[in-house]
């Protein structure tokens, strides 16, 4: 595992399911499920602009596009997400960054609802993303 995406010890119960990757994803970014018109489902790094996939889980590991990727699902799950400049303690929200999560920003739209809370402040230098020790939702 890369940076120990997966940080719960066994108090919820994380699922880790193999499911086709649509594109090369990193461990620990957000993904949202597809369906393609090959007639695939597929995971794909979750982006807000995308309406056809909602968020569905975290990638443990690097994966090809076409391999198998190995995501992990499950309410109450503590695991790192990749995420753009938050605070711990509040909600997050898919964002533009493929397979990053944001603040949440309460308005209207399919993505904007919470999808993970940040237990952790994760302010970089420059705005940009990084594994943030999260709670899914």
């Amino acid at each position: 595992m890369a940076t120990e995406i997966l940080v719960n010890d066994g108090g919820a119960p994380a699922r880790i399911i193999p499911i086709k990757a649509g594109e090369a994803v990193a461990a620990g970014d957000a993904l949202g499920v597809t369906h393609v018109a090959s007639g695939d489902v597929t995971c794909n790094k979750l982006d807000s602009a995308d309406t056809s996939k909602i968020f569905a889980g975290v990638a443990l590991t690097d994966t090809v596009s076409g391999g198998m990727c190995n995501m992990i699902t499950g309410r109450g799950v503590i695991c790192r997400i990749q995420c753009v400049d938050v605070n711990g303690g509040v909600g997050l929200m898919a964002h533009t960054v493929d397979g990053s999560l944001t603040t949440f920003a309460d308005g209207t739209g399919d993505f904007n609802h919470p999808v993970a809370l940040a237990m952790e402040d994760g302010a970089l230098a420059g705005g940009g993303a990084g594994l943030i020790k999260c709670l899914i939702l």
